[in-house]
């Protein structure tokens, strides 16, 4: 989905697709998980489903792509992943308008549902974006690569090592080994990291209950939660809310 608006501030909140804001007018702040980033005309964001994100500004233009993970070429995404870290760029005058001027012939594919043209156009905004970036990463993504994202995009859900060795057409058994050997820690822990990571900012920005943040962080098992969430950062989900308002 496209849409050319005009935004004023938001308060932090987070979403469960990917997002794309070309800065077409205005000033302000974008932060994204708590660190801050100026708003300038041409300048560019990208969030992925774990980042979340605030804007502090008026009257702001601006055009945003929102997009699931299937619906484009996952090499570009993991690459897009891997190198904004809570980043930004801004972009040259020339790049702006491309990107301006595919998103909104992207727009005129989806509202002719044409699926095959708008899965060429947005890989070709993803692509640019990467070589805007400068990035060196070739070829295709690695097994333990495309596991990585799809934790990032399935996180939520009730997945384990078999369904990730699925995904990567491998065995469990050989899944949790090139892991464990690619990222130097296991499966489980990778995707706990991404949950209690998830589950934090949960705690500090939302109004869920802290049993709704356990279930919708990917956790089946509040007790369980609850104990490793205090093991992990010697304190309880509760008390970490606590200090976290407290500090707001």
């Amino acid at each position: 989905m496209v849409k050319e608006k005009t935004i004023n501030s938001y308060s932090t909140h987070w979403h469960e697709f990917y997002e794309i804001e070309l800065i077409i007018s205005g000033s302000g702040s974008y932060i994204i998980d708590g660190v801050e980033q100026k708003i300038e005309n041409n300048m560019l964001f990208f969030m992925t489903p774990v980042n979340f994100h605030k804007v502090i500004t008026k009257g702001t233009k601006v055009i945003t792509l929102m997009f699931m993970g299937e619906v484009c070429d996952n090499n570009m995404l993991f690459k897009l992943s891997s190198i904004f870290d809570s980043d930004s760029v801004k972009l040259s005058q020339e790049d702006a308008e491309y990107l301006a001027m595919v998103m909104h012939e992207l727009n005129l594919a989806s509202c002719d549902n044409d699926d095959e043209y708008s899965f060429y156009l947005l890989n070709s905004i993803l692509g640019k974006i990467c070589k805007i970036k400068n990035t060196h990463r070739h070829g295709y993504m690695s097994r333990v690569q495309k596991s990585m994202l799809y934790v990032q995009n399935n996180f939520r859900n009730d997945i384990g090592l078999r369904d990730v060795a699925d995904n990567a057409a491998v065995t469990p058994s050989y899944m949790s080994s090139i892991f464990s050997k690619e990222c130097g820690v296991s499966f489980k822990e990778y995707l706990n990291t991404i949950r209690y990571d998830y589950a934090k900012k949960l705690l500090e920005y939302s109004d869920m209950t802290v049993t709704d943040i356990c279930f919708e962080s990917g956790f089946c098992d509040y007790a369980n939660f609850e104990r490793h969430f205090k093991e992990r950062f010697s304190i309880s989900p509760s008390q970490y809310r606590k200090e976290k308002r407290a500090v707001i």
